[in-house]
């Protein structure tokens, strides 16, 4: 069965026009009528193109054809067969005579091999076809032919799809369920005969390459190259110690270069001992800070050593010690701030004390200002209530209390005044409160009246000091918090 593109000699992705025009032309040609020579063989030609256009002329039909191209042409119940070659003989010596270049040698022998394999491998509608190397003969080139070849071949993966071992034909298939089974089922006999194939060509191509002469030769080529570049590494090696003992004789032969070198020595360490202290015992030999504890001013050599130390009852103790030591000193050294502070604060209230009893303690410079009299005024009021304070402080609690309790009485008894008196009582009556004009004297039947004439005229005065109010003063709170009578003026 030959493939519709070949029948009708297009490509495979030739559009419609393409197709019909091809149909055409051989049509015409391979018509029977055209040809009554030859009716036999233009008939069967003509069916052939007519199968083919009926096929590729249908878009469905087409797309069908091209995913099952292979299965179509090569699958079960079609009259394809095998023709691949067998590899099998090839894997004994007694397929070829000899390794010259003759037609029975071992290189024309293989390399005929070789090429009926890239002719299997071709298909002609392949539109990135793989470029096969060639095997080559005895005189070719290890690193441009063999190497490649070699290289090539035995990763080989054949691209034939090994259609013919298709166990069902899709053709048979009712639905698209059974079309796709039936592909499950060829696919994996396909994959296995591809396997196969595969190990085949590679199990030959190393039985061929072990044999290979070309091979031989350039291993043998790496080996002795591999032996003298061993060989002269050793002796560089030899030359390089060799040259070094006589730099060293020469040097320590050399006797002022000894000196300096001496010279030099002893200059680097003293400046090690100035930099890194060196000669300390906190210092290992290289010249590195040992772990150091600086509670019991101890250094060990280990950091391990140092946390077990820590752990001990001994640096435990004196920790504490230190602790309360350095408590103490902080105690004293607080304790002789506030000496140094209380003296300025008894200083103020001596003063202060002496200007209440009139010493003339501040009257000595006599030409004050009256603005450091203010001064000296504010200050007063400011610490008064402190003096108070700090002398209800001294006192016993007991004291404290009771005079408290006196001093609360004392208010009460004031803010009381004449409204503690015993009073008459008189009939309360709802008539309207007469009043009169402080400034014209006029009287007026009720206050109403007596606002609108002091809206009109402007006679309000300012209420001063008028006794007998017989109102209580308003109580306030003192800078301790207890409610005492307001004395002052009234507002």
């Amino acid at each position: 069965m030959k493939c519709h593109y070949e029948v009708l000699q297009v490509e495979r992705d030739a559009d419609d026009d393409q197709i019909k025009k091809n149909y055409r032309k051989l049509a015409l040609r391979w018509h029977p009528d055209k040809n009554p020579d030859n009716i036999e063989e233009c008939t069967q030609q003509f069916r052939l193109l007519q199968a083919a256009y009926d096929v590729l002329s249908d878009t469905r039909e087409r797309e069908f054809y091209d995913r099952h191209r292979e299965s179509i042409l090569k699958g079960k119940n079609t009259d394809f067969e095998e023709q691949s070659v067998d590899l099998f003989p090839y894997f004994s010596a007694s397929c070829y005579q000899g390794y010259d270049n003759d037609k029975n040698g071992f290189f024309a022998v293989y390399r005929k091999v070789f090429k009926t394999l890239v002719t299997e491998e071709y298909d002609q509608y392949d539109e990135n076809p793989i470029d096969y190397p060639d095997f080559g003969d005895k005189d070719s080139d290890m690193e441009q032919i063999v190497n490649g070849f070699y290289g090539f071949w035995m990763s080989f993966s054949t691209t034939r799809s090994y259609a013919w071992l298709d166990h069902y034909d899709i053709t048979q298939a009712s639905n698209r369920y059974e079309l796709r089974q039936i592909e499950q089922e060829n696919k994996k006999y396909r994959d296995a005969g591809k396997q196969e194939r595969n190990d085949q060509i590679r199990q030959l191509v190393s039985f061929v390459r072990k044999r290979d002469p070309r091979v031989k030769a350039y291993r043998e080529v790496l080996e002795q190259k591999k032996v003298e570049a061993k060989k002269k590494q050793e002796d560089n090696r030899k030359k390089q110690i060799a040259k070094n003992r006589e730099q060293a004789d020469s040097y320590l032969n050399d006797k002022e270069a000894e000196a300096a070198r001496l010279a030099h020595l002893i200059e680097v360490s003293l400046q090690m001992a100035e930099d890194y202290d060196t000669c300390s015992d906190e210092c290992d030999e290289e010249g590195e800070e040992l772990p150091y504890c600086v509670v019991c001013s101890k250094s060990f050599k280990t950091i391990n050593a140092k946390l077990n130390h820590e752990n001990s009852k001994q640096h435990i103790r004196q920790l504490n010690e230190l602790k309360k030591h350095l408590k103490e000193e902080d105690a004293a050294l607080f304790a002789e701030k506030e000496q140094q502070e209380t003296p300025k604060e008894k200083g103020r209230k001596n003063k202060r004390k002496d200007r209440k009893k009139g010493n003339g303690i501040f009257d000595v410079g006599g030409g004050e200002d009256e603005g450091d009299e203010e001064q000296i005024q504010e200050q007063q009021q400011v610490e008064e209530p402190e003096e108070k304070e700090t002398e209800e402080e001294k006192c016993a609690p007991d004291v404290v209390k009771k005079e408290k309790k006196k001093r609360r009485a004392d208010k009460n008894q004031k803010a009381a005044g004449p409204s503690s008196e015993p009073t008459d009582s008189k009939p309360v009556s709802n008539e309207p409160k007469s009043a009169t004009c402080d400034k014209c004297r006029e009287e007026f039947d009720t206050r109403t009246k007596l606002f609108a004439h002091l809206k009109e005229t402007g006679h309000a005065t300012l209420l001063i000091n008028k006794p007998g109010a017989g109102v209580a003063p308003k109580k306030t709170k003192n800078k301790k918090g207890q409610r005492g009578n307001k004395d002052d003026a009234d507002w």
